[in-house]
Order: C-alpha cells, then structure tokens, then sequence
C-alpha cells in the first residue's frame, strides 16, 4: 500500500501522514508547505505542489503510483480571492479524480467533503443521514463541496478504482494548534450569543477519526458517501456552562464574522451563520454499521481534550 495526501501539512494531512508512517505504510504528501515535524524519509516523500497545478501532479503519480490516494486539500474559506478558490477547491478536485482514474494503480479515492454541504436550517432532523438533500446555501466552502460531490458522483470511472466521500462533522483533539480555528475562537470569548446557547455540535476525536480512517484504507470494496461523525452530540451551553450569553441580533454576528473574516482573523464566512444557529448532527450509522464500530471518545471528550490542550483556557474547561 502506498497512499498519496494532497492537503499533506494540514490538521487532517498530517495527523494521517504521522499515522500511517507509524504503521509503516509508505506516503506520498502533496501540499504547498513542508511540515516542520515530519521528516522525508522511508516511508514519506514530500512535493511542493498545488493542486491545480494539474502537469506537476500528474508527475507525482507517476512518479510514486499510488494505491490509494486521500484528497484532504482546499481553501478552507482562507484565500479571499474567489476565482483562485474556486481553482484549488473545483479545478484541483477534477484534477485528482481525472490523474487517480488515468492512473492504474490507484485503486481507491477519498474525498474529503464536510457536514456543511447539508447546510443549517431549522428544518434539519436530529440525524441527518447520507440521503438527505445537501443545500449550504451562499457558504462557499459548503458550497464548494457540495459542486465537488456531484461531480465525483456523476463521473464514469473505470471499474476497478473505487471512489469514497466522506462527509466529516469538525475533527479536533489535542493535536489542534491553529488559533484561528473557530472553536477555539469562539469558546475563548468571554461573551457567546444566546441564539447559539442551545445549538447542538458534533465533534469527532481525531483519534476515532484515524481509527476509522486505518479501516476505510483496507476496505476495498468500499465506496459511495458516507457520513462520519461521532454517534452523539452537545449543546454549546453543554460545553461551555460558564459563559455571559447576551441576546444579540442576528445582524450583529453577521457583522462581527464579516469583519474578522476580512481581517484574516477568522476562516469564516458571515453567511455561514446559520450553521450556528441551527443543527447539523449528521448520522454515522452506515459507516459504524459496516465496521462494527464503537467511538472511543464522545464529542464532550473530543472537546475537553482539545480546550485542555491549550494552556490559555481556564481550569473549569480543562476539568470539563
């Protein structure tokens, strides 16, 4: 098994990387910048590329031939130049499902989707599974998912390359470093809105997410849209009890996101703010069900050991 990771230096790229090599399975990393922590070695090789530079990816395949290839990169809402982001999330994903099926020996394909592409309505069921329409309205990192999905979907790919979505809720654990990641923007406020007090979040611990990562990897027959997220839920006030929640206006969070987004303070979008107001607790049924799975961790425990991690929370988060 050789296994190429576009997306390599990110939270999920790295977090797979380290696991993989750890299981002395040879991985190929495509990313625009080196991890400090891992080095090349036997089992990993590193490429300075970007994805939709399609010549010099088709060179990394090529080169490595892989067998199995996890497709992890995208903008994450971080590039502010729409036509640049719709290159890397849209052109980038085509090019790795036209390179993987050109590419014989690759016999399975990850895509990385997200939760978002449901997108957040009042209308939401308390599970939603795999079936249920996608619609992330105007949130273009939802909505760049979901064009990728049908496109994936909608593809003829030879017979013996196995294509797999995985529609993931947020991963987090106390490898999360990233201060603008928004959990722990918004749990370092002292202040929350009181519309988002009841809301209810999934979140999956990264050690579940490689567990489940390490089975998809030696399923072969695996394929199709899966939704992965841990079999439970919390309400913000659940996580965090000790906050002020003030009544403030829909509007006014509109703005505030929009302001630290354009800052580069934040990597989200104002109109996503229905996805904190109203549920996406996606149901990993299908997913528990083909492997037999138990999660080891809930999303109560994904969060305390994500908050203990960082030393700039108070002691009644990290005892949570």
């Amino acid at each position: 098994m050789k296994v190429l990771i576009t997306g390599s230096s990110g939270y999920l790229g790295s977090l797979l990387t380290n696991y993989l090599i750890s299981k002395n399975i040879c991985v190929a990393g495509i990313g625009l910048r080196k991890y400090p922590n891992i080095a090349e070695g036997k089992y990993f090789k590193y490429y300075s590329c970007d994805v939709a530079d399609r010549d010099k990816q088709a060179a990394v395949f090529k080169i490595e031939q892989p067998t199995h290839v996890i497709h992890l990169a995208s903008t994450f809402n971080k590039v502010r130049d729409r036509k640049r982001e719709y290159s890397v999330d849209i052109g980038g994903s085509k090019n790795i499902l036209e390179i993987a099926d050109s590419t014989s020996s690759v016999k399975q394909l990850i895509y990385s989707s997200s939760a978002v592409a449901y997108g957040g309505y009042s209308t939401n069921p308390e599970w939603i599974t795999e079936s249920y329409p996608l619609s992330p309205g105007k949130y273009r990192y939802g909505l760049n998912k979901s064009i990728v999905e049908e496109w994936f979907s909608s593809t003829v790919v030879r017979k013996d390359l196995h294509v797999l979505t995985l529609r993931i809720c947020q991963v987090t654990g106390p490898s999360v470093s990233n201060d603008r990641n928004f959990l722990k923007l918004l749990l370092k406020s002292p202040v929350l809105p009181r519309i988002c007090m009841d809301n209810k979040i999934q979140l999956l611990h990264e050690a579940d997410f490689l567990a489940l990562m390490g089975k998809i990897l030696h399923d072969d027959e695996i394929e199709g849209t899966f939704n992965m997220a841990p079999d439970d839920y919390a309400s913000i006030l659940e996580l965090a009890p000790n906050k002020l929640y003030l009544p403030l206006p829909v509007s006014l969070i509109s703005g505030v996101l929009w302001i630290l987004w354009n800052m580069r303070l934040l990597n989200l979008q104002s109109v996503s703010v229905n996805n904190g107001i109203f549920p996406i607790i996606i149901d990993p049924a299908k997913l528990m069900a083909r492997y037999e799975y138990k999660f080891r961790y809930t999303t109560a425990n994904a969060f305390s050991e994500t908050m203990f991690n960082d030393k700039t929370f108070p002691e009644t988060l990290h005892q949570m």
